[in-house]
């Protein structure tokens, strides 16, 4: 077990997600997320961006009760998931052809490999977020809410920039699930324009 201090509520989500059967601890940030801030609702077309290995899936799953078209997209396989569309494909090679319908919600936990420097790392992580801001102008239906992972720095005023111009609503989340060492928080635009 890690002895860094930061490092101890990880340890507990990781322990906890392996008890509850989740596929990883990231189930509970989006869980956390969702308490707060009621985005995942039945009857929604839901898009995954990113979804291996699918904790965020088995989250929207258990909550919309199987009430909703919950779709996963990630270039690296994930198990099966019941009743959940998976799509196995690079980003850049998503076209209209791969969706039946818009979404009512997107999400990306969604992050480059870390290099440990800090400059590529943020220009990695923006170029992400220009590939999920590309599908959410095309895809994501006028109202719609978008919960996207960046890091605290560039990669998050270029987020929040984007959001403020096309949603109504703007808000920072850094769940207690997140390392508290962590760069990482989460950019919540609620009813896009």
């Amino acid at each position: 077990m890690s002895k860094n201090p930061n490092y101890i509520g990880g340890e507990r989500f990781n322990k906890l997600s392996k008890k509850d059967g989740y596929r990883s601890r990231a189930a509970y940030k989006l869980k956390q997320i969702n308490k707060l801030h009621n985005l995942i609702k039945q009857n929604q077309n839901i898009l995954d961006i990113g979804c291996a290995p699918g904790s965020w899936i088995q989250v929207l799953k258990e909550l919309t009760k199987g009430k909703s078209s919950i779709m996963g997209i990630d270039i690296l396989p994930m198990s099966k998931i019941d009743g959940i569309t998976f799509l196995q494909k690079d980003l850049l090679e998503i076209n209209d052809q791969d969706f039946s319908d818009h979404f009512d919600l997107v999400l990306s936990d969604i992050a480059p490999n870390i290099s440990g420097i800090s400059v590529t790392d943020s220009e990695n992580m923006i170029e992400l977020l220009n590939i999920e801001i590309y599908l959410i102008n095309k895809y994501l239906v006028k109202g719609g809410s978008f919960l996207a992972k960046c890091f605290q720095g560039s990669s998050f005023d270029h987020l929040k920039n984007y959001l403020k111009d096309n949603f109504d609503e703007v808000i920072r989340i850094k769940p207690e699930a997140s390392r508290s060492s962590s760069r990482e928080c989460y950019l919540l635009g609620k009813y896009k324009k």
